[in-house]
């Protein structure tokens, strides 16, 4: 009885027939005989190899336009670039933005420019160069229907865009301020300098507040943007019209409550699952706990497979990734090499 020879040894039998034929002057029917097949069965192995690749590069295609359609639906605030570049982060999918525009098109999902060009002319971006380095703070407030009035105190991070804490509360006073700051201190420690505007929470022509008491107490620098320049804090304005674009406006809220939960929940998202374009289209984590490097290795690793996922982390300065295999379990390599596979409904409970 012939012994049954596996898709790999078929695939490198025939990778081994077409270099030979490439690197000189043989026949197929030489090339076959050297590796004892028929040049039948060489024809009839490459036809069916190229049929299951063609098939599960189709099968690929569909479930990577069902992900596109999903989290345009999901997100309609995403544009090609957003789109492509959480695929790339997330999913280990590189797309072309063409591609990606032909399948919106298909799904009635695709927006057109509205000719208005965001010209950088004259803008100058500062950036401090490292975490915890100089937080900004800021305040907003947003009106629901039912429920009345509501503020977003919010602490990002300059240099990776983290949100480091934030209050949604029915007042804007002091206090309230001074809390959030506390928040962010007790869960990532202190930073250098904060920068804030100069509204009365933050400061006072006469004497001193009690956030500024609050900074000194720390050893912490106020730094106060110049009078009528809010540009200077203009990543923390940015992040607050992120979050009513991208969800206040996107959906009615019927309590201040329902309000407070869906915030956290779009700051976790923020955080850990969205890319931001002014950190390279690493998420503001990814920046924050000084892993990005390895994110983008991991990005524009040509070996990774679409459908996967994967976290990456440091433990003791190595690098730490978790991706989903073929079989749908999580591989958790730590300095590259393996250390446990897990269920993935275990890492779940274990995230939740």
């Amino acid at each position: 009885m012939p012994r049954k020879i596996s898709e790999k040894e078929k695939r490198k039998i025939i990778n081994s027939i077409e270099k030979s034929l490439e690197e000189s002057d043989i026949t197929v029917k030489e090339a076959c005989r050297a590796h004892d097949i028929a040049n039948s069965t060489y024809y009839t192995w490459r036809r069916n190899l190229e049929e299951k690749d063609e098939k599960e590069k189709s099968q690929n295609m569909d479930k990577t336009e069902k992900l596109i359609v999903e989290m345009k639906k999901e997100h309609p605030y995403f544009g090609q670039k957003k789109i492509i570049m959480q695929l790339k982060r997330f999913h280990g999918i590189d797309l072309k933005r063409s591609k990606v525009a032909k399948i919106l098109k298909k799904h009635d999902l695709l927006e057109t420019a509205d000719g208005k060009s965001r010209s950088k002319k004259g803008r100058r971006r500062f950036e401090r160069v490292d975490q915890n380095d100089m937080w900004q703070m800021d305040l907003m407030h947003y009106q629901i229907k039912n429920s009345g009035k509501f503020y977003l105190i919010s602490v990002l991070d300059d240099y990776s865009r983290f949100i480091c804490a934030h209050k949604v509360c029915t007042t804007k006073k002091a206090v309230k301020v001074i809390d959030t700051f506390k928040m962010a201190v007790e869960e990532h420690g202190k930073p250098n300098q904060v920068l804030t505007d100069r509204g009365t929470q933050f400061h006072s022509w006469k004497g001193s507040t009690q956030f500024e008491k609050t900074l000194d107490k720390l050893g912490v620098k106020h730094i106060l943007c110049s009078p009528q320049s809010p540009q200077t804090i203009g990543k923390i304005e940015s992040w607050h019209r992120n979050i009513q674009r991208e969800l206040l406006r996107q959906k009615e809220f019927n309590s201040i409550e329902e309000t407070r939960d869906a915030i956290s929940d779009y700051v976790q998202h923020y955080n850990h699952e969205r890319t931001h374009m002014g950190i390279d289209y690493v998420t503001p984590a990814d920046r924050y706990f000084g892993v990005d490097s390895d994110v983008k290795k991991d990005m524009n690793n040509d070996d990774n497979e679409p459908d996967q996922f994967y976290l990456t982390a440091r433990i003791e300065g190595q690098p730490i990734r978790a991706s989903q295999k073929d079989n749908g379990k999580i591989s958790v390599k730590l300095a590259g090499s393996e250390i446990k596979t897990i269920e993935a409904q275990k890492l779940k409970s274990i995230l939740l």
